[in-house]
């Protein structure tokens, strides 16, 4: 028995060893993920439909790069998957999802726990054209983001349908036989583009409605464009309405053009604009912050624009910049003045709204007096409400230049406090100028020492202000003392001193009058500078003139005149003959100037005498020989 069992295994190891292998290996994985009807496996996971489409398991992206799905099977889905997981769709190139069978055929569909997000720079197209069949279907989430680009067209059913729809910053056209969008929330934000419309009557571009729990029904748009078009009100919110910038344009070919059961609130600079049949409004606040709207009603009957039962309000901080309506004969009525309480009233308003900022200004420096600001030539006292903008400022102060300049208002806090600094006035450096012209004008030749005047020219400073007025004051008294302070040359008395030596030098006794010589000698005064110079000079000119006008006394008579008749003839030649040899030598009396004319007369007696008595010795010799 033993030796049969071993035999019967033995064989069955021959037949496994004889198998192929393929038949060994294992089988491929099959994920709950369906593409156009075919299910995705590790297999053909890499290269679905010719590589246009790929599935990463791990992060449960399917890659869409130019596919084209457009099997028409009746049951098939484009993209369909129970994976309990968000789906990430990423788009490359332009892509299609194609539903034609009237029976049936959903673009995308999840179950209802399941989201989507379908991102890249790509487009998709989903045609569908089955009864009650939508775009994109899911019980969770549907997010379109990036860049992406979204075209739906559901001639049966509803363009998205979820529990939440968000749209950011992604361009998305959904046309609906029912909606464009139908969730609980809706939110298209940073700079969507987003086309809705409802094709069926009584129907909305986006109806927007409250969960079985009464949570939802709100409509967020925030700084994008959107235009919603239907029967009803292209945008229907069951709760609130938010508009926060962007461009909103929506028309009802029967009825309100936006409508909320709750509350509106438009805001951020948004540009509103509704066309409908009847009017726009809410059943809770109608509030305005900043923003412009243009409320119409092309009702043929006299049907004002905005629900009288929801009047708009301004909203603290904003105030009304332009309002206009159209009444029902087409006459143009400005309702700036009256605020927005006869809004109600007209077929066509079309007002805008303003943020006003309580604008305050410092004016520095601290300290300053009689300070006035205007803003756009108005005084302003205290802070000012200022829309955001460019304004002219001036301001005025004691001691100060002028200021005129823009300031620019915006959202941001800190334009709201507007700092104007003063330039005070220049000091006056009239007085500092006129010393300067003083010290400049000085003789430096005049002066033993001009330094503490120059080291007060150089400690001038220029560029004071007005107040500091008296540190300019001082530059200028210190270069006045300074001045002050000089001390001239002494004069030159040189002249002086060689006349008073000539004068000095002369005999008083000799001249006739000698006073006016000594009138100018006790003239001199000592001590001059030299700016007297010409007072020194003066002295010893006087002195050399007197000098100059000096007369000798005259020669005494009596004495000269008996020497020169007392030398008879004779006693020239009883003089021995040797010393007839030797020229006789004759004193002149030394009494003074030799011009004197008696003097004169007794030498050429006395020298004529002389001369006969040499004469007759000569002849004499001249004999003897």
């Amino acid at each position: 028995m033993k030796k049969k069992l071993f035999a019967i295994l033995l064989s069955i190891v021959m037949v496994v060893g004889l198998l192929p292998a393929t038949v060994l290996a294992a089988e491929p994985t099959a994920y709950d993920i369906w593409v156009d009807g075919v299910q995705v496996t590790s297999e053909n996971k890499d290269n679905l439909f010719s590589g246009t489409v790929s599935y990463d398991p791990t992060t449960h992206t399917l890659s869409l790069n130019n596919a084209t799905l457009d099997n028409d099977t009746m049951s098939d889905y484009g993209i369909r998957t129970t994976i309990p997981s968000t789906l990430k769709i990423r788009l490359t190139g332009t892509n299609s999802i194609t539903r034609t069978d009237p029976n049936g055929g959903v673009g995308i569909y999840l179950n209802y726990s399941n989201s989507v997000e379908i991102t890249g720079d790509g487009t998709l197209v989903i045609n569908v054209i089955g009864k009650n069949y939508d775009g994109i279907s899911t019980g969770a989430d549907v997010k379109i983001s990036d860049k992406a680009r979204v075209i739906i067209n559901s001639k049966g059913g509803l363009g998205i349908a979820g529990r939440m729809v968000e749209i950011d910053g992604a361009t998305v056209d959904s046309t609906g036989l029912y909606a464009g969008i139908d969730a609980h929330w809706l939110k298209i934000i940073n700079g969507a583009d987003v086309t809705l419309k409802a094709t069926q009557d009584g129907r909305n571009g986006a109806y927007i409605w409250k969960d079985q729990e009464g949570n939802g029904g709100d409509i967020e748009l925030a700084a994008s464009k959107v235009k919603a078009t239907s029967y009803y009100p292209g945008l229907y919110a069951a709760g609130d309405l938010t508009v926060n910038g962007g461009e909103v344009n929506c028309t009802s070919t029967a009825d309100g053009a936006i409508w909320a059961k709750g509350n509106i609130l438009i805001k951020g600079g948004a540009k509103v604009t509704t066309d409908g049949k009847f009017p726009m409004g809410c059943n809770g606040t109608f509030t305005v912050e900043e923003a412009e709207i243009d409320a119409k009603n092309t009702n043929e009957n006299n049907i004002p624009a905005i629900f009288d039962e929801c009047v708009p309000v301004i909203a603290d901080g904003y105030h009304l910049n332009y309002a206009k309506a159209v009444d029902s004969a087409g006459t143009e009525i400005d309702l700036l003045s009256s605020g927005t309480q006869y809004f109600a009233l007209y077929k066509n308003v079309h007002f805008i709204t303003k943020a006003v900022y309580p604008v305050s200004f410092v004016v520095t420096p601290v300290g300053l007096t009689n300070v006035v600001v205007k803003v756009n030539g108005q005084e302003v006292t205290g802070s000012v409400s200022l829309e955001a903008g460019t304004y002219p400022v001036e301001v005025t102060a004691d001691n100060c230049k002028a200021y005129t300049g823009n300031i620019t208002i915006t959202a941001d806090a800190a334009t709201h406090t507007q700092t104007v600094a003063m330039t005070y006035l220049p000091a006056d450096y009239t007085k500092v100028d006129e010393a300067i012209a003083k010290a400049n004008a000085l003789n430096k030749d005049n002066y033993k020492d001009l330094t503490a005047v120059e080291a007060a020219v150089n400690a001038v400073v220029r560029d004071k202000n007005i107040t500091e007025q008296s540190e300019v004051d001082a530059m200028a008294k210190d270069i006045e003392d300074a001045i002050v302070a000089l001390q001239y040359k002494d004069a030159d008395y040189t002249k002086v001193d060689a006349a008073l030596a000539k004068a000095n030098a002369l005999k008083k006794d000799d001249y006739k009058d000698f006073s006016a010589v000594e009138t100018a000698v006790n003239a001199v005064a000592r001590g001059k500078n030299i700016t007297e110079q010409g007072e020194v000079d003066a002295m010893a000119k006087a002195i050399e003139d007197a000098i100059a006008a000096l007369q000798y006394k005259d020669a005494d008579k009596t004495t000269p005149a008996p020497a020169a008749t007392a030398t008879p003839a004779p006693a020239a030649t009883a003089t021995p003959a040797p010393a007839a040899t030797a020229t006789p030598q004759y004193t002149i009396p030394q009494t003074g100037d030799t011009s004197n004319p008696a003097l004169l007369v007794v030498l050429m007696l006395v020298s004529g005498s002389a001369a006969i008595g040499t004469a007759v010795v000569a002849s004499k010799k001249k004999h003897n020989r």
